[in-house]
């Protein structure tokens, strides 16, 4: 079992906060549902693109891009900044050790879209076999490259594996063009983007993949 980390096993609140500091810092009339939906395309762009760039470089490079966009004559630096710091001061979802603890007899694994900074930063162990991140591959889900070294590293092929996240692209459509199957974690129950393939299972949090397991 393969477990995406942010959003999945651990809160993911940063979202709206870097577009909601944009959009009150500089008085934009924008909406702030949009300055997030073109961060995130800028995002999803440039984490497909070669050579590979870390995290960090790609949203110095990216949210200095949306500013002008915007058309906002700002340096980018302190939004980065602030990227980092509500990504590398997560906490996990209150029933991440419970489920974790009765999965133990299975072999797990997380892969994350992460830099080596945020793990370091993390508090907290988790019972897994392995934590690969976008850094170490030198790739960001949905690319195959990532899947295809999880797999390699714990020696399972695509249909003995199931995949646990709450992207509908980078894990669902990255997931299942891997052949692996997928749980979907849809924890406040949004619509599926079209263009999307289903999901194996789609469940509201992790209590759920128990169930889905018997």
């Amino acid at each position: 079992m393969i477990f995406d980390a942010y959003g999945t096993l651990l809160r993911n609140d940063h979202d709206r906060l870097i577009p909601r500091r944009i959009v009150g810092d500089h008085r934009l009339a924008t909406p702030v549902a949009e300055v997030l939906r073109a961060w995130s395309d800028l995002y999803s762009e440039a984490t497909q693109q070669s050579p590979f760039r870390s995290l960090r470089q790609i949203h110095t490079d990216i949210l200095q891009r949306l500013l002008r966009q915007l058309h906002v004559d700002a340096d980018a630096a302190p939004y980065v900044d602030l990227f980092f710091e509500v990504t590398t001061t997560v906490e996990l979802y209150p029933e991440v050790p419970e489920v974790l603890s009765a999965l133990a007899p299975r072999r797990s694994a997380i892969l994350s879209n992460a830099d080596h900074e945020h793990v370091a930063a993390w508090t907290f162990t988790l019972p897994v076999e392995l934590i690969l991140i976008s850094e170490a591959i030198g790739a960001y889900k949905p690319h195959p490259l990532v899947f295809r070294t999880a797999l390699e590293r714990l020696g399972l092929q695509p249909d003995e594996v199931l995949h646990v996240g709450d992207s509908e692209i980078d894990d669902v459509a990255g997931a299942k063009a891997a052949g692996l199957r997928v749980a979907w974690v849809n924890r406040d129950g949004r619509a599926r983007r079209v263009g999307v393939p289903p999901p194996d299972f789609e469940i509201q949090d992790l209590k759920a993949l128990l169930s889905v397991l018997d």
